[in-house]
């Protein structure tokens, strides 16, 4: 096998492949990435048995063939050359040399016989997403997802249909995140009502590849594997099993006080006094007063810090603990100017939206002042 590849394109390859590799696993050959050739291009290969990617870039083909390469270790290469064309050459017993410019590397490969195929799936669209909105969804409630890998079906998104949208939801069991959008297609029959547990690894991989507002992303589902297809480029990967919790009937419905607060003033405010807050709880105190929040953390060893916000807010005094990171999540992942917290007491979770979409929203459960 021997190709010739621009340099930027084969970086970007295997960008989006490396990621999903297995750097120390019990099977060497899943730290590679499997390169084959066609008639005016390559395939690029990666898998972690659960999770597969496969893409394809242009390249002059001089021998076919296929190949095996460390992924990470190409990757780095690749990042420290010039932008120049990349000359890859097979040799005996696997052995590649790589040369670009007046570089050359003779590196390790395994045989690509060895590689595991990807799963099977489905070419059928249930589903279409403009590059653009599935990237929104997944950005505004990707960091609900809990990091707890003993709790499985909290380890992804759920995406479910209702009534012509498409809904996406992340928790933790601690905060939510929800979000409705209208897909470009559903080819799903009307009274057939999706629910489906994406895996957050799948869902992180999914967001190198996604690119602008013309781009297309078709869904699809095939016995245990779900697979998001973009032209010659496919991520498949095993979908999660079991219940997602009732997220509506943790959606605070009676939440009548209602506080509009500058995104920026409060995130650079809660960014400050958060430095004093409990490393573990992450706790600060929000005041809210007639005209005025208060930001409050207290914390024995490391000491205290208040911050006051102007705000347009008349109602009567409350107060609520509330994890900081959580609240800076949502204020990182929203664009608007302005949100609004939407309160009942001390005991109820504090409900985060935006005046200019009420198709999303944010919940962070209280905590104990």
């Amino acid at each position: 096998m021997e190709i010739k590849i621009d340099r930027d394109i084969f970086l970007t390859g295997v960008h989006k492949v490396q990621g999903i590799v297995e750097s120390k696993g019990a099977m060497p050959i899943l730290s590679h990435c499997l390169i084959t050739t066609e008639k005016d291009g390559i395939y690029l290969q990666a898998t972690d048995l659960e999770i597969g990617v496969k893409g394809f870039y242009p390249a002059k083909i001089v021998k076919q063939g296929a190949m095996t390469l460390n992924a990470r270790k190409l990757f780095d290469i690749l990042r420290e050359l010039p932008d120049a064309e990349i000359h890859l050459k097979k040799e005996d017993n696997d052995w590649v040399v790589l040369k670009c410019g007046k570089s050359q590397f003779r590196l390790p490969g395994l045989s690509a016989g060895d590689f595991p195929k990807l799963p099977e799936y489905s070419e059928e669209t249930l589903l279409e997403f403009k590059g653009e909105d599935l990237k929104e969804m997944i950005r505004k409630t990707f960091f609900a997802v809990s990091p707890d890998e003993s709790r499985q079906v909290l380890n992804g998104l759920l995406l479910e249909t209702e009534n012509g949208l498409v809904i996406l939801v992340g928790t933790d069991g601690h905060r939510l995140a929800l979000i409705k959008r209208t897909p470009s297609k559903i080819n799903a029959p009307a009274d057939q009502k999706l629910s489906i547990l994406l895996p957050k690894k799948m869902l992180a991989e999914l967001m190198k590849f996604l690119e602008g507002e013309d781009a297309t992303y078709a869904f699809s589902v095939k016995d245990n594997h779900l697979a998001f297809i973009h032209g010659k480029e496919v991520i498949v990967s095993r979908k999660i099993d079991g219940k997602f919790p009732n997220f509506r009937q943790v959606i605070p419905t009676d939440n009548e006080v209602k506080v509009p607060v500058n995104k920026d003033a409060l995130m650079h405010a809660l960014k400050r006094v958060s430095l004093l807050a409990d490393e573990k709880s992450k706790m600060v105190k929000f005041e809210f007063r007639s005209g005025s929040l208060t930001l409050v953390s207290d914390t024995t060893e490391l000491g205290t810090a208040n911050e006051e916000l102007e705000i347009s807010y008349k109602g009567d005094e409350v107060f609520i603990g509330l994890n900081a990171r959580y609240v800076l999540d949502v204020l990182n992942a929203v664009e608007d100017e302005e949100i609004i917290l939407n309160l009942k007491d001390e005991n109820h979770s504090c409900l985060i939206t935006v005046n200019n979409d009420e198709n999303y929203l944010s919940i962070v459960m209280p905590m104990r002042l």
